[in-house]
């Protein structure tokens, strides 16, 4: 009964290696593929002419009543708003600049939470940018467009070039 057994209380293998950190360089990548894409992501045209030519060679409107003067006719072009672009390119300098500035000064926690936070809002700010500007032009400016409205008005998030003008013959 005299025997004593030796328990081990420790582990037997340490993890080695270090602790996964996100880096910056796929903050920097997905700004620039973001900022490359946007623009072919957002672009739309559309154009209406409010009226036209009768049979004799005069000018009617959009109802095929004569008028004096050429109709109007309204182009719309859609963009990226410089808007979205700086609150892009805010989320991402944020994550990129920030967390190793905050490391410097011991706040490494901070800055990883900082970080982590920029690679959830980039997606989204683009994401949902994207979706509520395809739905707001599809939506309201086209439709205003095909009802006659002669300054169509763009969702601030993405601009809107609209120029107005009268028909040619």
């Amino acid at each position: 009964m005299g025997e004593t057994t030796a328990v081990q209380t420790e582990p037997v293998m340490a993890p080695t290696g270090r602790q996964f950190r996100l880096r910056a360089w796929p903050l920097v990548l997905f700004g620039v593929v973001a900022l490359a894409a946007s623009h072919g992501a957002v672009l739309f045209s559309a154009s209406s002419e409010y009226g036209g030519v009768d049979a004799s060679g005069g000018w009617i409107d959009a109802e095929g009543n004569p008028v004096a003067t050429a109709p109007p006719t309204v182009s719309a072009v859609g963009h990226v708003a410089p808007a979205a672009l700086v609150v892009l390119v805010l989320v991402l300098a944020l994550g990129v600049v920030l967390p190793p500035t905050l490391a410097r000064f011991g706040h490494d926690r901070v800055g990883a939470v900082i970080r982590r936070t920029a690679y959830i809002a980039a997606p989204v700010v683009v994401v949902l940018g994207v979706l509520v500007y395809w739905v707001w032009q599809g939506h309201v400016v086209i439709d205003q467009v095909e009802h006659q409205v002669l300054h169509p008005h763009g969702f601030p998030w993405g601009g809107v070039t609209v120029t107005t003008g009268h028909m040619t013959r």
